[in-house]
Protein backbone atom coordinates (compact mmCIF):
# COMPACT_ATOMS: atom_id res chain seq x y z
CA UNK A 1 0.00 0.00 0.00
CA UNK A 2 1.27 3.74 -1.20
CA UNK A 3 2.54 5.74 1.83
CA UNK A 4 3.47 9.33 1.65
CA UNK A 5 7.61 9.17 1.66
CA UNK A 6 9.31 11.42 4.32
CA UNK A 7 10.55 14.78 3.78
CA UNK A 8 14.58 14.51 2.73
CA UNK A 9 17.41 16.55 2.28
CA UNK A 10 17.14 16.27 -1.44
CA UNK A 11 16.31 19.13 -4.00
CA UNK A 12 13.03 17.62 -6.10
CA UNK A 13 12.44 19.66 -9.45
CA UNK A 14 11.78 20.43 -12.65
CA UNK A 15 14.34 19.39 -15.10
CA UNK A 16 16.21 22.40 -17.12
CA UNK A 17 17.31 22.58 -20.51
CA UNK A 18 21.00 22.39 -19.48
CA UNK A 19 20.74 20.08 -16.77
CA UNK A 20 19.34 17.51 -19.17
CA UNK A 21 22.41 15.47 -19.71
CA UNK A 22 23.52 15.07 -16.15
CA UNK A 23 20.02 13.55 -15.66
CA UNK A 24 20.24 11.03 -18.49
CA UNK A 25 23.22 9.97 -17.38
CA UNK A 26 22.06 9.29 -14.11
CA UNK A 27 18.47 7.63 -15.42
CA UNK A 28 21.30 5.41 -17.20
CA UNK A 29 22.98 4.40 -13.95
CA UNK A 30 20.29 3.21 -12.74
CA UNK A 31 19.68 1.01 -15.32
CA UNK A 32 22.99 0.01 -15.74
CA UNK A 33 23.88 1.30 -18.60
CA UNK A 34 27.19 4.09 -18.97
CA UNK A 35 27.18 7.86 -19.70
CA UNK A 36 25.38 8.99 -23.19
CA UNK A 37 27.37 9.92 -26.53
CA UNK A 38 26.50 12.92 -28.18
CA UNK A 39 24.93 11.80 -31.29
CA UNK A 40 22.28 9.78 -28.74
CA UNK A 41 21.82 12.31 -26.39
CA UNK A 42 21.33 14.97 -29.38
CA UNK A 43 18.68 12.84 -31.11
CA UNK A 44 16.41 12.89 -27.83
CA UNK A 45 15.72 16.54 -27.61
CA UNK A 46 12.32 16.00 -29.20
CA UNK A 47 11.14 13.27 -26.67
CA UNK A 48 12.25 15.84 -23.54
CA UNK A 49 10.57 18.62 -25.41
CA UNK A 50 7.32 16.26 -24.99
CA UNK A 51 7.52 15.58 -21.29
CA UNK A 52 7.34 16.54 -17.71
CA UNK A 53 10.54 15.76 -16.34
CA UNK A 54 11.48 16.07 -12.78
CA UNK A 55 14.93 15.23 -10.71
CA UNK A 56 16.50 14.91 -7.56
CA UNK A 57 19.48 16.56 -6.67
CA UNK A 58 21.87 15.94 -3.98
CA UNK A 59 24.22 18.79 -3.94
CA UNK A 60 25.14 19.31 -7.23
CA UNK A 61 24.81 15.92 -8.59
CA UNK A 62 21.61 14.53 -9.88
CA UNK A 63 20.57 11.48 -7.87
CA UNK A 64 17.33 10.33 -9.52
CA UNK A 65 14.83 11.52 -12.12
CA UNK A 66 11.36 10.34 -13.21
CA UNK A 67 9.41 11.77 -16.72
CA UNK A 68 5.92 11.49 -18.30
CA UNK A 69 5.04 12.05 -22.29
CA UNK A 70 2.41 13.16 -23.40
CA UNK A 71 -0.02 10.86 -24.79
CA UNK A 72 -3.31 9.99 -25.44
CA UNK A 73 -4.75 6.03 -24.62
CA UNK A 74 -8.13 4.13 -26.62
CA UNK A 75 -9.81 2.97 -24.24
CA UNK A 76 -13.24 0.61 -24.19
CA UNK A 77 -15.82 2.54 -26.64
CA UNK A 78 -12.83 4.36 -28.60
CA UNK A 79 -12.59 7.27 -26.77
CA UNK A 80 -9.46 8.33 -26.30
CA UNK A 81 -8.48 9.91 -22.91
CA UNK A 82 -5.32 11.91 -21.93
CA UNK A 83 -2.59 9.97 -20.83
CA UNK A 84 1.04 10.67 -18.81
CA UNK A 85 3.24 8.01 -20.44
CA UNK A 86 5.73 7.24 -17.29
CA UNK A 87 8.97 7.19 -17.98
CA UNK A 88 12.92 7.53 -17.66
CA UNK A 89 12.35 6.28 -14.06
CA UNK A 90 15.50 5.48 -11.87
CA UNK A 91 17.79 6.15 -8.48
CA UNK A 92 20.97 6.08 -7.94
CA UNK A 93 22.30 3.06 -6.32
CA UNK A 94 23.94 5.06 -3.66
CA UNK A 95 20.51 6.55 -2.89
CA UNK A 96 17.82 3.79 -3.22
CA UNK A 97 15.81 2.60 -0.40
CA UNK A 98 15.61 6.31 0.84
CA UNK A 99 12.22 7.29 -0.11
CA UNK A 100 13.77 9.24 -3.01
CA UNK A 101 11.53 7.26 -5.62
CA UNK A 102 8.01 7.40 -3.79
CA UNK A 103 8.20 11.60 -3.64
CA UNK A 104 9.57 11.96 -7.30
CA UNK A 105 6.92 9.65 -7.79
CA UNK A 106 4.35 11.51 -5.86
CA UNK A 107 4.73 14.32 -7.08
CA UNK A 108 4.65 13.64 -11.02
CA UNK A 109 1.57 11.81 -10.51
CA UNK A 110 -0.43 14.47 -8.75
CA UNK A 111 1.03 16.91 -11.30
CA UNK A 112 -0.16 14.73 -14.20
CA UNK A 113 -3.20 14.54 -12.55
CA UNK A 114 -3.74 18.60 -11.97
CA UNK A 115 -2.56 18.80 -15.63
CA UNK A 116 -6.15 16.93 -16.88
CA UNK A 117 -4.76 13.07 -17.10
CA UNK A 118 -7.06 10.65 -16.88
CA UNK A 119 -4.79 7.85 -16.84
CA UNK A 120 -0.76 7.31 -16.13
CA UNK A 121 0.87 4.48 -18.03
CA UNK A 122 4.17 2.62 -18.21
CA UNK A 123 6.36 -0.33 -19.67
CA UNK A 124 8.42 -1.72 -16.47
CA UNK A 125 12.02 -2.37 -16.33
CA UNK A 126 11.23 -4.08 -12.75
CA UNK A 127 7.77 -5.08 -11.86
CA UNK A 128 7.72 -5.03 -8.10
CA UNK A 129 7.79 -1.78 -7.90
CA UNK A 130 4.74 -0.02 -9.21
CA UNK A 131 2.09 -1.78 -7.49
CA UNK A 132 3.05 0.63 -4.52
CA UNK A 133 2.01 3.40 -6.47
CA UNK A 134 -1.41 2.33 -7.76
CA UNK A 135 -0.08 0.97 -10.83
CA UNK A 136 -2.27 -2.39 -12.08
CA UNK A 137 -0.81 -4.48 -14.92
CA UNK A 138 -3.66 -3.85 -17.39
CA UNK A 139 -2.33 -5.58 -20.28
CA UNK A 140 -0.09 -8.50 -21.48
CA UNK A 141 1.64 -9.36 -24.94
CA UNK A 142 3.89 -12.29 -26.15
CA UNK A 143 6.67 -13.13 -28.23
CA UNK A 144 6.35 -15.51 -30.97
CA UNK A 145 8.21 -17.03 -33.40
CA UNK A 146 6.82 -18.41 -37.17
CA UNK A 147 8.11 -21.11 -38.65
CA UNK A 148 7.11 -20.39 -42.52
CA UNK A 149 7.32 -24.23 -44.06
CA UNK A 150 4.98 -25.57 -41.58
CA UNK A 151 2.49 -22.36 -41.62
CA UNK A 152 1.60 -23.15 -45.12
CA UNK A 153 -0.25 -23.98 -46.99
CA UNK A 154 -2.97 -21.33 -45.50
CA UNK A 155 -5.84 -22.97 -44.40
CA UNK A 156 -8.29 -19.62 -45.70
CA UNK A 157 -7.55 -18.50 -49.10
CA UNK A 158 -5.87 -14.86 -49.27
CA UNK A 159 -8.68 -11.90 -48.65
CA UNK A 160 -8.90 -8.81 -51.45
CA UNK A 161 -6.11 -6.56 -51.32
CA UNK A 162 -2.73 -5.92 -52.42
CA UNK A 163 0.13 -5.55 -50.73
CA UNK A 164 3.56 -2.79 -51.34
CA UNK A 165 6.89 -2.17 -50.51
CA UNK A 166 7.20 1.54 -49.71
CA UNK A 167 10.68 3.32 -50.76
CA UNK A 168 12.35 4.70 -47.60
CA UNK A 169 12.19 8.14 -48.56
CA UNK A 170 8.24 7.70 -48.22
CA UNK A 171 8.07 5.66 -44.91
CA UNK A 172 8.06 8.77 -42.68
CA UNK A 173 5.19 10.71 -44.40
CA UNK A 174 3.17 7.50 -44.92
CA UNK A 175 3.13 5.27 -41.92
CA UNK A 176 2.58 7.81 -38.56
CA UNK A 177 -1.12 8.80 -40.01
CA UNK A 178 -2.05 5.14 -41.46
CA UNK A 179 -1.23 4.46 -37.44
CA UNK A 180 -3.91 6.69 -36.49
CA UNK A 181 -5.78 5.59 -39.51
CA UNK A 182 -6.68 1.82 -38.75
CA UNK A 183 -4.44 0.68 -35.50
CA UNK A 184 -6.72 2.63 -33.27
CA UNK A 185 -9.50 0.43 -33.10
CA UNK A 186 -7.33 -1.30 -30.72
CA UNK A 187 -8.30 -1.12 -27.18
CA UNK A 188 -4.98 -0.03 -25.14
CA UNK A 189 -3.33 1.30 -28.05
CA UNK A 190 -1.70 5.35 -27.83
CA UNK A 191 -0.82 7.69 -29.59
CA UNK A 192 2.36 8.10 -31.28
CA UNK A 193 4.63 11.58 -31.25
CA UNK A 194 6.77 12.34 -34.10
CA UNK A 195 10.21 12.05 -31.91
CA UNK A 196 9.10 8.19 -31.63
CA UNK A 197 8.42 7.85 -35.18
CA UNK A 198 11.71 9.04 -36.08
CA UNK A 199 13.41 7.16 -33.49
CA UNK A 200 11.51 3.71 -34.32
CA UNK A 201 11.51 4.06 -37.99
CA UNK A 202 15.37 5.43 -38.67
CA UNK A 203 16.33 2.03 -40.55
CA UNK A 204 13.53 2.23 -43.00
CA UNK A 205 13.93 5.72 -43.68
CA UNK A 206 17.76 5.75 -44.94
CA UNK A 207 19.74 3.11 -47.17
CA UNK A 208 21.88 1.06 -45.72
CA UNK A 209 25.88 1.28 -45.58
CA UNK A 210 26.68 -2.39 -47.05
CA UNK A 211 26.65 -4.22 -49.70
CA UNK A 212 24.10 -6.63 -49.01
CA UNK A 213 22.77 -8.29 -45.17
CA UNK A 214 20.48 -6.99 -43.30
CA UNK A 215 17.43 -4.68 -44.09
CA UNK A 216 14.54 -3.02 -42.90
CA UNK A 217 11.51 -2.45 -44.22
CA UNK A 218 7.56 -1.23 -44.80
CA UNK A 219 4.77 -2.94 -46.21
CA UNK A 220 1.56 -1.46 -46.61
CA UNK A 221 -1.81 -3.24 -47.17
CA UNK A 222 -4.47 -1.97 -49.39
CA UNK A 223 -8.21 -3.22 -49.61
CA UNK A 224 -9.92 -3.98 -52.80
CA UNK A 225 -10.71 -0.43 -53.35
CA UNK A 226 -7.14 0.62 -53.21
CA UNK A 227 -7.39 2.07 -49.41
CA UNK A 228 -4.70 1.63 -47.12
CA UNK A 229 -5.89 -0.53 -44.07
CA UNK A 230 -2.68 -1.77 -42.39
CA UNK A 231 1.06 -2.00 -42.31
CA UNK A 232 4.18 -3.70 -41.59
CA UNK A 233 7.57 -2.79 -39.90
CA UNK A 234 9.98 -5.62 -40.37
CA UNK A 235 13.70 -6.74 -40.89
CA UNK A 236 15.11 -9.51 -42.98
CA UNK A 237 19.21 -10.74 -42.61
CA UNK A 238 20.14 -13.95 -44.44
CA UNK A 239 23.54 -15.68 -44.68
CA UNK A 240 24.40 -15.30 -48.16
CA UNK A 241 27.16 -18.34 -48.51
CA UNK A 242 27.28 -19.93 -52.08
CA UNK A 243 25.16 -23.17 -52.48
CA UNK A 244 24.02 -23.76 -49.11
CA UNK A 245 20.38 -23.93 -48.23
CA UNK A 246 18.41 -20.68 -47.15
CA UNK A 247 18.74 -19.67 -43.25
CA UNK A 248 17.17 -16.03 -43.65
CA UNK A 249 15.78 -15.00 -40.07
CA UNK A 250 12.77 -11.96 -40.22
CA UNK A 251 11.85 -9.89 -37.22
CA UNK A 252 8.66 -8.18 -37.20
CA UNK A 253 9.09 -4.85 -35.68
CA UNK A 254 5.66 -3.15 -36.06
CA UNK A 255 1.97 -4.68 -37.34
CA UNK A 256 -1.07 -3.24 -37.45
CA UNK A 257 -4.37 -3.69 -39.37
CA UNK A 258 -7.93 -1.74 -39.09
CA UNK A 259 -8.75 -5.35 -38.47
CA UNK A 260 -8.13 -8.78 -37.37
CA UNK A 261 -8.20 -10.14 -40.80
CA UNK A 262 -6.26 -7.87 -42.61
CA UNK A 263 -3.02 -8.66 -40.14
CA UNK A 264 -3.99 -11.90 -41.34
CA UNK A 265 -3.02 -11.08 -44.78
CA UNK A 266 0.08 -9.09 -43.44
CA UNK A 267 1.13 -12.03 -41.95
CA UNK A 268 0.54 -13.78 -45.24
CA UNK A 269 3.05 -11.47 -47.14
CA UNK A 270 5.65 -12.04 -44.61
CA UNK A 271 5.34 -15.56 -45.15
CA UNK A 272 5.39 -15.85 -48.85
CA UNK A 273 9.00 -13.72 -48.61
CA UNK A 274 11.52 -15.97 -50.28
CA UNK A 275 14.53 -16.83 -48.69
CA UNK A 276 13.37 -16.35 -44.73
CA UNK A 277 12.86 -19.41 -42.82
CA UNK A 278 11.52 -17.95 -39.74
CA UNK A 279 10.22 -15.01 -38.44
CA UNK A 280 10.80 -13.22 -34.44
CA UNK A 281 7.72 -10.73 -33.32
CA UNK A 282 8.91 -9.76 -30.26
CA UNK A 283 5.46 -7.58 -28.99
CA UNK A 284 2.26 -9.34 -30.55
CA UNK A 285 -1.32 -9.36 -28.86
CA UNK A 286 -1.96 -12.57 -26.43
CA UNK A 287 -5.01 -13.16 -29.01
CA UNK A 288 -3.82 -12.67 -32.70
CA UNK A 289 -5.65 -15.19 -34.56
CA UNK A 290 -3.04 -15.48 -37.51
CA UNK A 291 -1.83 -19.06 -36.00
CA UNK A 292 -5.77 -20.77 -36.42
CA UNK A 293 -5.14 -19.91 -40.15
CA UNK A 294 -1.64 -21.92 -40.74
CA UNK A 295 -1.49 -25.22 -42.18
CA UNK A 296 -0.06 -26.47 -38.55
CA UNK A 297 -0.81 -24.10 -35.90
CA UNK A 298 2.10 -24.69 -34.11
CA UNK A 299 4.06 -22.99 -36.76
CA UNK A 300 3.29 -19.70 -34.54
CA UNK A 301 5.00 -20.70 -31.43
CA UNK A 302 4.59 -18.19 -28.43
CA UNK A 303 8.22 -18.04 -26.80
CA UNK A 304 7.29 -15.84 -23.74
CA UNK A 305 3.94 -13.72 -21.93
CA UNK A 306 4.83 -10.39 -20.65
CA UNK A 307 3.67 -8.00 -19.09
CA UNK A 308 2.42 -5.41 -21.84
CA UNK A 309 1.43 -2.04 -20.20
CA UNK A 310 0.78 -0.87 -16.38
CA UNK A 311 -2.32 1.74 -16.12
CA UNK A 312 -2.58 3.84 -12.99
CA UNK A 313 -6.35 5.73 -13.07
CA UNK A 314 -5.65 9.08 -11.89
CA UNK A 315 -9.18 10.56 -12.50
CA UNK A 316 -11.39 7.74 -11.13
CA UNK A 317 -14.62 9.29 -12.01
CA UNK A 318 -13.19 10.57 -15.68
CA UNK A 319 -12.10 7.42 -16.62
CA UNK A 320 -15.30 4.94 -14.94
CA UNK A 321 -18.01 7.58 -17.05
CA UNK A 322 -15.41 7.95 -20.25
CA UNK A 323 -15.85 4.11 -20.98
CA UNK A 324 -18.24 1.98 -22.17
CA UNK A 325 -19.49 -1.25 -20.62
CA UNK A 326 -20.98 -4.54 -21.86
CA UNK A 327 -24.59 -4.71 -22.79
CA UNK A 328 -25.61 -6.98 -20.28
CA UNK A 329 -28.24 -6.96 -17.98
CA UNK A 330 -26.53 -6.33 -14.97
CA UNK A 331 -25.03 -3.23 -12.44
CA UNK A 332 -22.50 -3.54 -9.97
CA UNK A 333 -21.63 -0.67 -7.13
CA UNK A 334 -18.16 -0.21 -6.94
CA UNK A 335 -16.34 1.43 -4.06
CA UNK A 336 -12.73 2.48 -4.78
CA UNK A 337 -10.13 3.44 -2.08
CA UNK A 338 -7.21 5.74 -3.06
CA UNK A 339 -4.40 6.29 -0.92
CA UNK A 340 -2.91 9.17 -3.35
CA UNK A 341 -6.22 10.78 -4.46
CA UNK A 342 -8.87 11.59 -1.70
CA UNK A 343 -10.98 12.74 -4.70
CA UNK A 344 -10.87 9.49 -5.87
CA UNK A 345 -12.12 7.66 -2.80
CA UNK A 346 -16.52 7.10 -3.62
CA UNK A 347 -18.57 4.93 -5.17
CA UNK A 348 -19.22 3.83 -8.65
CA UNK A 349 -22.79 2.58 -9.59
CA UNK A 350 -21.70 0.82 -13.45
CA UNK A 351 -24.22 -0.78 -16.09
CA UNK A 352 -24.36 -1.39 -19.69
CA UNK A 353 -25.62 2.61 -19.75
CA UNK A 354 -23.01 4.20 -18.28
CA UNK A 355 -21.05 4.75 -15.18
CA UNK A 356 -21.90 7.46 -12.08
CA UNK A 357 -20.89 8.15 -8.41
CA UNK A 358 -23.54 7.23 -6.51
CA UNK A 359 -24.40 7.03 -2.40
CA UNK A 360 -25.33 3.85 -2.47
CA UNK A 361 -24.09 0.99 -0.69
CA UNK A 362 -21.57 -1.09 -2.26
CA UNK A 363 -21.51 -4.64 -3.82
CA UNK A 364 -17.52 -4.92 -3.96
CA UNK A 365 -14.69 -2.36 -2.49
CA UNK A 366 -11.44 -2.33 -4.73
CA UNK A 367 -8.51 -0.38 -4.59
CA UNK A 368 -7.11 1.77 -6.81
CA UNK A 369 -4.72 -0.68 -8.05
CA UNK A 370 -7.15 -3.41 -8.71
CA UNK A 371 -9.31 -1.34 -10.40
CA UNK A 372 -6.29 0.23 -12.27
CA UNK A 373 -5.57 -3.26 -13.50
CA UNK A 374 -9.23 -4.50 -14.77
CA UNK A 375 -9.93 -1.19 -16.43
CA UNK A 376 -9.14 -1.91 -20.28
CA UNK A 377 -10.96 -5.20 -20.07
CA UNK A 378 -7.96 -6.96 -20.79
CA UNK A 379 -7.51 -8.82 -16.66
CA UNK A 380 -10.43 -10.79 -15.72
CA UNK A 381 -12.20 -9.79 -12.70
CA UNK A 382 -12.47 -13.74 -11.71
CA UNK A 383 -8.00 -13.99 -11.83
CA UNK A 384 -8.52 -10.92 -9.77
CA UNK A 385 -10.66 -12.24 -7.45
CA UNK A 386 -8.69 -15.64 -7.21
CA UNK A 387 -5.84 -14.03 -6.31
CA UNK A 388 -7.08 -12.19 -3.50
CA UNK A 389 -7.33 -8.26 -4.60
CA UNK A 390 -10.42 -8.43 -3.76
CA UNK A 391 -14.00 -10.47 -1.96
CA UNK A 392 -16.80 -10.45 -3.18
CA UNK A 393 -19.19 -13.19 -4.12
CA UNK A 394 -19.17 -15.48 -7.52
CA UNK A 395 -22.49 -13.36 -8.35
CA UNK A 396 -21.10 -10.20 -8.63
CA UNK A 397 -17.43 -11.26 -9.82
CA UNK A 398 -19.42 -12.57 -13.15
CA UNK A 399 -21.43 -9.14 -13.20
CA UNK A 400 -17.99 -7.15 -13.40
CA UNK A 401 -16.37 -9.33 -16.19
CA UNK A 402 -19.31 -9.30 -18.48
CA UNK A 403 -19.49 -5.62 -17.68
CA UNK A 404 -15.69 -4.90 -18.29
CA UNK A 405 -14.40 -7.52 -20.48
CA UNK A 406 -13.59 -6.46 -24.11
CA UNK A 407 -12.64 -8.27 -26.91
CA UNK A 408 -10.12 -8.20 -29.16
CA UNK A 409 -8.05 -8.53 -25.72
CA UNK A 410 -6.54 -4.77 -25.49
CA UNK A 411 -3.10 -4.20 -26.29
CA UNK A 412 -0.48 -1.25 -26.14
CA UNK A 413 2.20 -2.59 -28.35
CA UNK A 414 4.30 0.95 -28.45
CA UNK A 415 7.36 1.16 -26.07
CA UNK A 416 8.56 4.75 -24.71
Amino acid sequence: MWQRAGVSDYDIRPVDIDERRAVIDTFRVALLSGPVNDETFDSGTASWDDSDALAAWDGDRCVGSVSAFHFDSTIPGGTRVQTAGVTRVGVLPTHTRQGLLTQMMHRMLVESRESGNVLATLHASETSIYRRYGFGLATDAIAARVTTRAAKPWRVGASPGSVRLLSYVDVLDTVPPLYEAVSRWRVGSISRPGWWWKRTLKEATQPTDTPFGKGSFVAVHSDADGVDDGFVFYDVDWDESFATNPVGEGKVRDLWGSTPAVEVELWRFLLDIDLIVSWEAAVRPVDEPVRRAMHDSRAYETRQRMDDQWVRILDVDAAMTARTYGPVDSTVVIEVHDPMFAANCATWTVSSAGSERTDGSADVTVDIATLSAAYLGAVSWNDLASIGAFTASDDVVRRLDALFTVHPTPFCGTGY
